[in-house]
Formats: C-alpha cells, sequence, structure tokens
C-alpha cells in the first residue's frame, strides 16, 4: 500500500517527521497483510510535546491515563480501539492507526510472556503490526531523526549534552523550522536550538536585568530553560544562581560578550527604565581594574551634583573667571554628555554646557559702534548668539535645583553684558535717533502674505530660519528697526500694511483717521481688508490669488506670562510658525513675508527696578514695564524718544535693561538691541521641497493593479516585483510612467492569484523610493 507524503515545497521539520511516520505504515499488499497498527515506542519521551498536534495528522492512540476525548487510555482500552470494538475507533477503514508508547521501549515488548502486565494486552500486536524504529532497531530520537539521511533530514548535529537538552526543550518551535534554514544552519549546536526559544537572547537578558521576576514569569519552563542555558554558555552568567546584580555588574564591566550586551542598552535605554536602578545597587565599593567609570549611573550623577555647585559659584566670579572655569568644567563634564545617562535625560547640566560656552564667548565684548546701525548690525551678525545661548541653557534643565544652578550661571555671564549693550545702544539713539518706521508691505500683490508673529525676537527668528532652510525653502533674512516705543498697541498697526490709515490715539494705541476707532484687534483687521488683504484666521490658508494678512505664535503672551520659562516654549513656537508657513506656500502662495512687533528682554531672576513717579505719566494707563508716555509739562531725567505716532508726544525709556514695574523677567518697549532690531524674513514658493511620493491606494482590476500615488511623482515609473531592491524579480508586463498621481501595472498571466507582490515606484536612475505590499488579486 503506497502511502501519499503531504510535504510541501517549504518543508518543516514537521512536514518531514509526520512523511516519516506515515511511511511506516507502508505495505505491499501482494505480499503483506495489512499492519493493524504501528507501534511508535518513546523510552525517553521526547515526542510528547508534538502528540497533540499529530493527533489532528492521523489517528494515534496515547498509552496513558483513561481520557478517551484524546484517544488515551491504558493498554486494554488501546487494544479495544484498534481491534475496533468500542464505538470511539472512529478513525476511517483505510487508515492505519499509530500507537505511542511513552516510557516503553522496543525492547519491553520482545516477548508476550516477559513484557511488563499493563503491556501484554498490546505485546502481541507487535507480530500483526510494524514497530516505527530506527534501522538498528532502537527507539527515534530528535537527534537521530535530525542526523539520519534515508529516513531523516541528514544533518550534522552536536553530539553534546547541552544540545540533546536544547533540541528537546525547543522540539514544539523546532517543528515548525524550515527544513532548508536547518540545512543552512548546520551543524546544529545548543545555541541554535535555544535560539527557537529564546531568540533574542540579548534582549532578554536586558529585559531580565529591568524587571527579573517579571522576565522570569513570561517564560515558559522550556523557554527559561533555554535562556539560562544561553546565559551560561554566552555570558558565562547563571540567572538560577547569580541573580540580577551579578549581571548588573558584568553588564557595567562590559568584558566579552557583555559589551554587545550594553550597546543594545545603548541603542534604547528608555526600554529598560529600571536598569539604572539595579546598575546602583550592584555599584562596588572600591573600582578595580574593569572598572567603566560611564557605566555607572552613580557616576553621572556625582557628576551632576559637582558642575550644579560650580555652576552656583559663578555669581560670585568675574566675567573672565567665570569663562575660565566654564572651560575648565567642559573638560571635566563633557564627555558625559556621550554617556547613556545623557541619552535617559539624567545629564541636563553637561547638556547644557555647550550653551553657556556660547554665552561666555558671545558676551565677552560688549557691543559697540557710533551709531544705532552700526551696533544693530554688528548684533545681527553676532550679538544675536548670546540671546539664544541663554534661551537654549535655560531650556534644558527641568529641576529647581538645575533651574537654580542655570540661572545663577546666566545672570553672571549675560546681565552685565546685556546692561553694558544696552547702554551703548542707548547713548547712540540719544546721538541719532532711529529713523521712522516705513511699512513693509503696503499695496497688495497676488500671491503675497503678510505673516504677523507678535514678539519674534531676532534670535528666535534666526531659529525659525534654520528650521524652515531644513524645510526646503530659500528663506531671505534680514533686519529693520522696530517702531517706538516697542509695544504691541503701538507697534503692531505700525508695521502693518494699514498703517497709512491710521493715526494716534490715546495712551500707546494707534486711531483709525477715518472714524478716529481705537486700533485693536478687530478694528485693524477690518482697515486691512479696506487695503485689500484677506483675513486667514488659525489654519485656514485661504485663496493666492489676492494678498493676505495672517497671524500665527504667542511669543509674546507666553513671555508675561511665564517669564524665564518662555525658554521652554520656543521649540513648540518654531515648530508651529514652520508648519503654518509650509501650509500656506502649499496652498499656492508664491511669497510669505513674516514680520514682528517688537523684540524683549529676558533676565532669570528679574530685571532691576527704576522708579518712575506716576504723576509724570500722561494718564492712568500710560505706563508699561519699560516705557511711559508722558505728560506734555513733565519733566524726566532720563532718556525720552518720540512716540511714533506722533513726535510731539514724549515717551520715557527705562534707563539700561531696567523696568518701571518691579518683578519682571520678560519685557519690552525700551530701548535695546533685543527690543528694537526686528527680524524681516520672506519666503519664496518656488524653492519649497514638494512633499515625498507616497502609494496611497492600490486596487486590482483583473490583471492589472491600480496604484494611486501622492505628493511629487514627476518622472517615476511603477513595477510589481517579488523582491523590491532587485529588477529581475519583476513581475509586471511594463513598467508605466505615473501620470496625474496615476500607475496602471500590467501583471504577467503567469503569477498565481494570491501571490504577495511588491509596488515599487522607481525615479530615473532605477533606484526604488517608495513600495507597498499587496496581494494579487485582492
Amino acid at each position: 500500500m503506497a502511502v501519499i507524503l503531504t510535504t510541501p515545497v517549504t518543508a518543516t521539520f514537521y512536514h518531514r517527521f509526520c512523511d516519516a511516520l506515515r511511511s511506516a505504515s507502508t505495505y505491499n499488499q501482494a505480499e503483506q497483510e495489512r499492519p493493524a497498527a504501528v507501534l511508535w515506542t518513546d523510552k525517553e519521551r521526547q515526542w510528547e510535546a508534538l502528540i497533540p498536534r499529530l493527533q489532528k495528522e492521523f489517528p494515534l492512540l496515547v498509552l496513558g491515563a483513561y481520557a478517551p476525548e484524546k484517544r488515551t487510555g491504558p493498554a486494554l482500552y488501546l487494544r479495544c480501539l484498534i481491534d475496533r470494538t468500542l464505538p470511539d475507533a472512529d478513525w476511517s477503514p483505510d487508515e492505519i492507526p499509530v500507537l505511542y508508547l511513552p516510557g516503553i521501549s522496543k525492547q519491553e515488548l520482545r516477548a508476550v510472556e516477559s513484557c511488563p502486565t499493563l503491556l501484554q494486552p498490546l505485546a502481541e500486536l507487535q507480530y500483526r503490526g510494524v514497530v516505527w524504529t530506527q534501522i538498528n532497531g532502537r527507539d527515534w530520537t530528535i537527534a537521530a531523526f535530525l542526523q539520519n539521511a534515508e529516513k531523516g533530514l541528514g544533518l550534522a548535529v552536536s553530539s553534546d549534552a547541552a544540545t540533546r537538552e536544547a533540541m528537546q526543550r525547543a522540539l514544539e518551535k523546532l517543528a515548525d523550522e524550515p527544513v532548508a534554514t536547518l540545512q543552512k544552519d548546520a551543524p546544529l549546536t545548543a545555541a541554535r536550538f535555544n535560539a527557537l526559544l529564546n531568540p533574542e537572547p540579548v534582549r532578554n537578558l536586558l529585559l531580565y536585568l529591568d524587571h527579573p521576576e517579571e522576565a522570569k514569569a513570561g517564560m515558559d519552563a522550556a523557554a527559561w530553560k533555554a535562556f539560562c542555558a544561553d546565559c551560561n554558555q554566552e555570558f558565562n552568567f547563571d540567572p538560577e544562581n547569580d541573580g540580577p546584580l551579578t549581571a548588573a555588574r558584568l553588564l557595567a564591566e562590559r568584558q566579552g560578550s557583555w559589551n554587545g550586551v550594553w550597546n543594545r542598552f545603548a541603542e534604547a535605554p528608555f526600554r529598560y527604565g529600571n536598569l539604572p536602578t539595579q546598575l546602583s545597587k550592584a555599584h562596588p565599593t572600591k573600582p578595580d581594574l574593569l572598572y567603566v567609570r560611564e557605566s555607572w549611573p552613580d557616576e553621572n550623577q556625582q557628576g551632576e551634583t559637582e558642575l550644579r555647585a560650580a555652576l552656583l559659584s559663578l555669581e560670585s566670579k568675574t566675567l573672565s573667571e567665570a569663562k575660565a572655569l566654564l572651560q575648565q568644567l567642559e573638560k571635566m563634564h563633557g564627555e558625559r554628555r556621550q554617556w547613556v545617562w545623557a541619552q535617559l535625560g539624567n545629564a541636563p547640566l553637561a547638556g547644557i554646557l555647550p550653551a553657556l560656552l556660547t554665552l561666555a564667548e558671545a558676551t565677552a565684548d560688549a557691543a559697540h559702534g557710533a551709531t544705532p546701525t552700526e551696533l544693530a548690525e554688528m548684533y545681527a551678525s553676532e550679538g544675536w548668539k548670546a540671546d539664544a545661548a541663554v534661551l537654549s541653557a535655560l531650556a534644558g534643565v527641568e529641576s529647581g535645583e538645575d533651574v537654580a544652578a542655570v540661572k545663577a550661571a546666566v545672570r553672571a555671564l549675560y546681565a552685565p553684558w546685556l546692561t553694558a549693550s544696552a547702554e551703548v545702544f542707548q547713548k547712540a539713539v540719544a546721538a541719532h535717533p532711529l529713523p521712522a518706521t516705513k511699512t513693509i508691505t503696503a499695496s497688495p500683490k497676488t500671491g503675497h502674505c503678510v505673516l504677523f508673529a507678535d514678539g519674534l525676537r531676532y534670535d528666535v527668528a534666526q531659529t525659525l530660519v534654520a528650521a524652515l532652510t531644513e524645510k526646503g525653502m530659500a528663506v531671505k533674512s534680514g533686519w529693520r528697526f522696530g517702531p517706538l516705543p516697542g509695544v504691541t498697541p503701538t507697534a503692531k498697526p505700525a508695521v502693518s500694511p494699514a498703517a497709512a490709515a491710521l493715526g494716534p490715539g490715546a495712551e500707546f494705541s494707534a486711531q483709525v483717521l477715518s472714524d478716529g476707532a481705537k486700533v485693536e484687534i478687530t478694528i485693524l483687521r477690518r482697515e486691512l481688508q479696506k487695503a485689500g488683504y484677506a483675513i486667514l484666521p488659525d489654519a485656514d490658508t485661504g485663496s493666492p490669488s489676492g494678498s493676505a494678512w495672517t497671524e500665527s505664535g504667542n511669543l509674546d503672551s507666553s513671555g508675561h506670562a511665564q517669564g524665564w520659562k518662555l525658554a521652554r516654549r520656543i521649540p513648540e513656537e518654531i515648530r508651529s510658525l514652520t508648519e503654518r508657513v509650509t501650509a500656506l506656500l502649499n496652498a499656492g502662495w508664491q511669497e510669505i513675508r513674516i514680520i514682528t512687533d517688537h523684540g524683549w528682554l529676558l533676565l532669570p531672576g528679574n530685571l532691576p527696578t527704576v522708579t518712575l513717579p506716576q504723576h509724570l505719566t500722561d494718564g492712568e494707563n500710560t505706563r508699561k514695564g519699560r516705557c511711559a508716555r508722558l505728560k506734555p509739562s513733565a519733566i524726566y531725567e532720563g532718556q525720552i524718544v518720540p512716540w511714533h505716532w506722533d513726535a510731539s508726544v514724549r515717551m520715557a525709556v527705562a534707563p539700561g535693561i531696567s523696568t518701571f514695574v518691579a518683578g519682571k523677567e520678560y519685557e519690552h518697549g525700551g530701548l535695546s538691541l533685543q527690543e528694537c532690531v526686528l527680524p524681516v524674513l520672506t519666503i519664496t514658493k518656488a524653492t519649497i521641497l514638494q512633499a515625498s511620493p507616497t502609494i496611497t491606494d492600490i486596487k486590482w482590476k483583473g490583471l492589472r493593479c491600480q496604484v494611486t500615488i501622492t505628493g511629487d511623482a514627476s518622472g517615476l515609473t511603477a513595477d510589481l516585483r517579488t523582491n523590491a531592491v532587485d529588477s529581475s524579480a519583476s513581475v509586471s508586463e511594463t513598467t508605466p510612467q505615473v501620470k496625474n498621481g496615476q500607475a496602471s501595472i500590467p501583471i504577467k498571466d503567469s503569477v498565481p492569484e494570491g501571490q504577495a507582490v511588491i509596488v515599487v515606484l522607481l525615479d530615473a536612475t532605477g533606484k526604488v523610493i517608495a513600495q507597498q505590499v499587496t496581494i494579487l488579486g485582492t
């Protein structure tokens, strides 16, 4: 009788084993009687893990405790099944049952009289059936089946005990391994079998280090034994006897294979949040020859403590002393920025040292120049870097004690320079008054959008320039002097395209010349519309057929509300502005002009305060932090500037970097380079990068694949392949050009329906720039 084998093309261990077991019932009908059963002895019980699965393949009866639902029972029950005297024998008459005898060897069945009493009902079957064994009469073991070239797989397998134990543990996983893969990996070793249960030994070891009990609980008994075996063999560590703290010490020492474990940890330390605690517990009392400083979180923490104390001491040092100390601190602590603890956010002070060094360099010399323009040019070239460094340092710390240390360093380095620069600028303005502010864009023109960003200081604007440039936009960056005083009610209307329709009003506000309306947001928008500018609120991109005005950003309101914490909001503001510009350009606007009304001063720990008597000001709401509207008759000994809207109105400005109102870390409206030098950015549509092509939809119509592509797909072709990067793996009749975001790809008739194929988009050089898997015909 021939046996039909069921091995597929991509055969697995399980497929081949099933075929071998089926072939045991093969017999010559012309010369032999049909076997009553195939007796499968397994003294070592090696195959028990596969029995439930094998019972689904053919009638397989198991010697054991009575469980008819599992076709399992004592010898007499099994004999009755084989003789079909019980209704449970419900398999086809054409099938020959297999009788699995765990814990029984062939030798025990040798003679009916001498075999164990419990087996005697079955012993006779060895004469009416066939016993499935190796040619040498021994039971089939896993190793024997792997090695046997005639009936098994013919693979080389290590003969050591560790390999035998590993293959036994991994049997259920081994069953699904492709034979071709096993052939490729031969000779098979314990490590290869353990990998089936512990496929990522390094990652699993890190998970064990992170949470030992949880890691163990997440493995079944076989996987845990495989894990322990791998640890013993690969890392010279026994989880059962050595414990996690020993492993933590070995990890920190990074010797041999442990160095790879450390590198894996360092690639993604956020995945192992408890591991630093484990390392701290394992920290040695005294360093030895294997001590690696950067491995230990305690070393980093000690470094942060020392650095914090040193930064706090800067308040009592001269500028030159502070700069020298910072350079020394960088030599001592700069390397910690490369340690894994910096990735975890545990070295913030080491992280902000470069910003403080930049600040020290940028503030080495105070602003110098005879005219406001000379000073502004110097500031636009280099001076703004000091302001940017302050924001960067403040944004880099979170905890109260770290913030205090950075504030101390900033005040020591920045406050003297900021004061001196403001005083030099005020002296220059006294001798050479600032030129009158001109409207940047007066006449509307097609495709032009003005984006107003309140309080976009020059240094923040340079960060925005970098972000926009990185997105593929060409940005023209310039500067201008702002209207005086630099407060929103005065300056915002003054820089807007509606300025020509406005004039002086009460307090600091402008008013509409035609009807005397006070210029607030609704009135300003009304006048802008009269001037020919559409108003684009929030995310609205409007129609680029004309001109438009839109607003974005909350720098000024955040500064007034949060003081020095504005530094933490800068990245968010930059992202928001970048997204807004990108959306406008993608909507068809040809040019975006970003303007602002004023800059600002920011000094953690508050700007100094000077007194301005209330009786000198022209009304109840005519005093701001850095400026005040004076009464016509007031005698003020400080610096006075003319009001932008009416030169006869005198505006008092606070000296240096002081304020008329106490408790201000953030303020504007006075005379300083930071407040008066305003950025002007022009971004053009012609240079913005188009969105990368993306496959967004795939549909099948017979033997044609209809592909939809979004983004810039000009010059691209489409193909269907079984291997994305191999052009010889194409299954397409042709590779059509992408037209209007669509491609229709005809497929060869020989490709079977249901096969997985890959849609690829190719540039002119044949490079794959996008791909997506699809199933033919679905």
